[in-house]
């Protein structure tokens, strides 16, 4: 049932997402001669792009050792953990972060955690596309129309992910536990809400890579949505950090198959650990040079 409701909620914001119908390595990408890529068909676009980001753009990052570095980190916390609580490094951290929230910290939280989900996000692209295009704002209908499509293929990823490693969410009697298909709650792994915030943020920062405060403003949201699901106790920090640093991967690829030059993008999602290693969270890294 709750597999049901997760589809039916993709279903309708595929459907509020509303658009007409190469980096420095020369990501190759479908050609209209009328119109831009950006301008194509939606859902064509999502389509293909499985391919794309399998065969070409996963490769291509496998490459990066900023990329390998940050979701290496983000492994590591979740199979240190394995799949007992004798060690659970991620169980612990979520637990000290559940004793530390107060009142105003949860509340706040619920805010951020409502700005994630999927409908509010589909709704907002598919609005602020058809005002750009109404404006003739060409550049933030571009942004609307690629993050509409960077956040459909992450919510495909976040699906496919979460019912294969089928980990069972905190405040559960089998939490932290990996392959619990028969379990209940047992999607936490990687956090939708972080996947799906940073695959929007990083399209937005590349469209806009000329203006520093988009990047700095799109990351430090889409950072507030993944923190806020640690706080309200819907997953674990290993999840939020894996989810964003997958999400911001997708962001950038659809931007390179736009025929957007990724390569002065200087950053990358990375862990943060608090002293003595109590809590953790993610964050964004930037080089200015």
């Amino acid at each position: 049932m709750r597999s049901l409701r997760n589809a039916g909620s993709w279903a309708l914001a595929g459907a509020l997402v509303v658009a007409s119908a190469a980096p420095a390595w020369s990501a190759k990408k479908p050609v209209d001669v009328d119109r831009p890529y950006w301008r194509t068909n939606l859902f064509k676009r999502v389509a293909t792009d499985q391919k794309f980001l399998l065969t070409e753009w996963m490769p291509h990052e496998f490459k990066d050792p900023l990329f390998v570095c940050s979701l290496g980190a983000g492994l590591v916390i979740v199979i240190q953990s394995g799949t007992r609580e004798t060690g659970a490094f991620d169980l612990y951290l979520e637990n000290d972060i559940q004793n530390v929230s107060g009142s105003a910290a949860t509340s706040t939280a619920r805010v951020f955690t409502g700005l994630g989900e999927a409908v509010v996000v589909a709704s907002v692209l598919g609005i602020t596309y058809l005002s750009a295009r109404r404006t003739q704002d060409d550049r933030l209908a571009e942004a609307s129309s690629l993050a509409a499509e960077s956040f459909l293929n992450a919510g495909i990823w976040v699906e496919v992910l979460k019912a294969a490693t089928a980990r069972v969410r905190p405040d559960n009697p089998d939490a932290n536990r990996f392959f619990q298909y028969g379990a209940s709650d047992n999607a936490s792994f990687p956090s939708g809400h972080a996947m799906c915030a940073f695959s929007v943020a990083s399209v937005f920062a590349g469209v806009y890579k000329d203006k520093k405060w988009v990047p700095w403003l799109s990351y430090g949201l889409a950072t507030m949505i993944g923190a806020s699901r640690l706080v309200v106790g819907r997953h674990y920090p290993g999840d939020v950090v894996v989810g964003a640093v997958l999400g911001a991967s997708i962001g950038r690829g659809v931007v390179a198959r736009n025929g957007e030059d990724t390569s002065r993008l200087k950053g990358t999602i990375v862990p943060v650990v608090g002293p003595e290693g109590r809590g953790v969270g993610v964050g964004w890294r930037h080089a200015w040079k």
